[in-house]
């Protein structure tokens, strides 16, 4: 191999790398910025879109095709539900038209109640579902709370009431209740009626204490944080919104909770950095639609519950800038997402598209709305409250210093060392000298990692799982291929460094874990990482050219470093992905 081609094979590969990396892996993130001004505005407008779409008898447009121009003729009556409960908040926090939408929406649900002996529930298109009564008594509790009018109290604890009964002795709650049987249909779960029980339950408790209220938020809080899961069968485990709005209401909350809530953020962390990698300059080609315009907000309403259990639970005030960062992020998304006067200027229906948020083929449903609303109404407190320091919740230091170490893998380079006709000592010179200059680059790329994410606009925790499956690939390529020959006899110590600086030590995997691990950590984990990996490879390189380098030994350290790069491989991409 020429001399030319020792050195641009490895850049070719290293630029390569950083394509997949910075392309696909983790590309860069769009965050528009946002004021509670303009919140405010998307707010209203989204009120507005619900005024202007509500039917003669409370109840909304419920799904809209803007392409075709025309509307789904089904209902749902737990959306319902949910967007009333929006529109209470949007009144509670001064939006015009809002508490009149809401009312009219909140008599459809109060015209369709079960009543029985000491409990009311709402049932519509001939079931009874625990969702709807939730969150119609979580409205009605918004409604009470802004506006003092107390008329509602009554039907508020018999709403509750049937709540209590729908709960199992484990916490569980059932979806549903059967009004020919008279009692609740054993063994069927919602995926999100458990948390929305609870939120209401948790309001509940507040407004009325002389009720058994709090306990039966307390016994959906435990379930939801240590049983939920497991026994309904979700997995991957739920990121559940509404579990967010419950556990805001009951803080201080045990140490089974605060573990729940941070997992809940790491899971929102995930899908926020998966929609802003989405709205960088190439996003839309690597990730694909966003999936409806309602996940702004039920995101959002995740992020900015979490926000307000971090500002009261000090366990965790150490994601709460991460948090606070991804709810404006998105919150600045989902503002500039939404269809304005202007979108709606050219639609055949333009009082059905402004205000809305519309998906891939160009459809919109209520609870779209109902989240968005919702959410940025919610983000508001957040924004105000200012700027907060990201607080990163980065891999340790040994975890990327021994990552680093087995992506160098002394022992595999120790076989690719040009050695023939040479002492132990040349050998040596030869890898202390020629793995310096290699380490320093390693080291110089480091000292790169944070500048240039910050300047590509990519997280470090999305870097870094883009680094860990680069390590995970590159350590199962090292555990299946032999590995390298040593290069033919070379003229001269100086001509032979380089296939030691490049690419034995400074290989391109290790080049672009080093951006990783320098954006984490800083440059002085890689200056660690390389000392070792280049006494080691000075020894084994030396003792190698006395007595061969194919001893069994040396063959089990490049299987045990490539084993070990697969694992760092497999932590740094879980890290990287349930980071905040």
């Amino acid at each position: 191999m020429t001399a030319a081609a020792r050195i641009w094979r490895p850049l070719l590969v290293l630029a390569m790398l950083l394509v997949v990396a910075f392309g696909a892996i983790a590309p860069p993130e769009g965050c528009p910025s946002v004021t509670t001004a303009d919140l405010r505005r998307s707010s209203q407008a989204a009120v507005d879109w619900f005024v202007r779409n509500q039917y003669a008898n409370g109840s909304w447009l419920y799904e809209y095709d803007r392409d075709s121009d025309s509307s789904t003729p089904g209902y749902n009556d737990v959306r319902h539900a949910g967007a009333v409960m929006a529109l209470y908040q949007a009144a509670a926090a001064g939006h015009p038209g809002a508490l009149r939408s809401a009312d009219r929406g909140a008599s459809w649900a109060l015209d369709r109640l079960t009543q029985r002996d000491d409990w009311s529930a709402v049932t519509a298109y001939g079931a009874t579902t625990t969702g709807t009564t939730a969150l119609l008594v979580a409205g009605l509790d918004y409604r009470r709370a802004a506006t003092g009018d107390d008329r509602y109290d009554d039907v508020m604890r018999r709403l509750g009431r049937f709540l209590i009964g729908q709960i199992e002795p484990s916490g569980a709650v059932l979806a549903f209740y059967d009004t020919k049987s008279d009692r609740p249909v054993t063994g069927e779960y919602s995926k999100y009626y458990t948390g929305e029980a609870y939120w209401a339950l948790a309001r509940l408790a507040r407004t009325f204490p002389d009720e058994d209220f709090a306990v039966a938020a307390d016994r959906i809080g435990a379930y939801l944080a240590t049983e939920r899961d497991h026994k309904e069968g979700h997995w991957p485990a739920i990121a559940d919104h509404w579990a967010e709005y419950g556990m805001a209401e009951t803080t201080p909350l045990t140490s089974a909770e605060l573990a729940y809530a941070r997992r809940q953020a790491e899971l929102w962390g995930g899908q926020a950095r998966w929609v802003q990698q989405r709205f960088g300059p190439w996003g839309a080609a690597v990730r694909g639609p966003v999936f409806r315009g309602g996940w702004y907000g039920v995101m959002n309403e995740g992020f900015t519950g979490l926000w307000r259990i971090a500002r009261a639970e000090p366990g965790l005030a150490d994601i709460q800038g991460s948090i606070a960062s991804r709810a404006t992020c998105i919150a600045g998304i989902a503002v500039h997402e939404q269809a304005s006067r202007a979108d709606a200027a050219s639609a055949r229906s333009p009082s059905r598209v402004e205000g809305a948020w519309f998906f891939g083929d160009g459809e919109t449903r209520m609870d779209d709305q109902q989240h968005a609303l919702a959410a940025l109404l919610r983000t508001q407190a957040v924004v105000e409250a200012g700027p907060r320091a990201s607080d990163d919740d980065a891999p340790s230091v040994w975890l990327w210093a021994l990552a680093l170490l087995l992506a160098l893998n002394p022992a595999r380079a120790v076989f690719g060392i040009p050695r023939a006709g040479r002492s132990s000592r040349d050998v040596a010179w030869l890898c202390a000298v020629g793995g310096a200059i290699g380490g320093l680059a390693v080291c110089v790329l480091a000292a790169l990692g944070d500048p240039s994410l910050d300047a590509l606009d990519v997280s470090t925790p999305a870097f870094r799982t883009g680094a860990g499956v680069i390590a995970l690939v590159a350590g199962a390529i090292d555990l299946a291929r032999r590995p390298p020959d040593p290069e033919p006899a070379l003229p001269g110590r100086r001509a032979a460094l380089v296939p030691v600086a490049l690419p034995l030590v400074a290989r391109p995997t290790l080049l672009v874990m080093a951006l990783g691990a320098g954006a984490d950590r800083g440059a002085l984990v890689a200056v660690g990482a390389m000392a070792i990996g280049i006494a080691a490879l000075t020894a084994l390189a030396a003792r190698a050219a006395t007595d061969g380098p194919r001893g069994r030994v040396l063959g089990w350290l490049v299987r045990l470093g490539a084993a070990g790069l697969i694992a760092c491989g497999v932590l740094l991409t879980i890290d990287g992905i349930l980071s905040v």
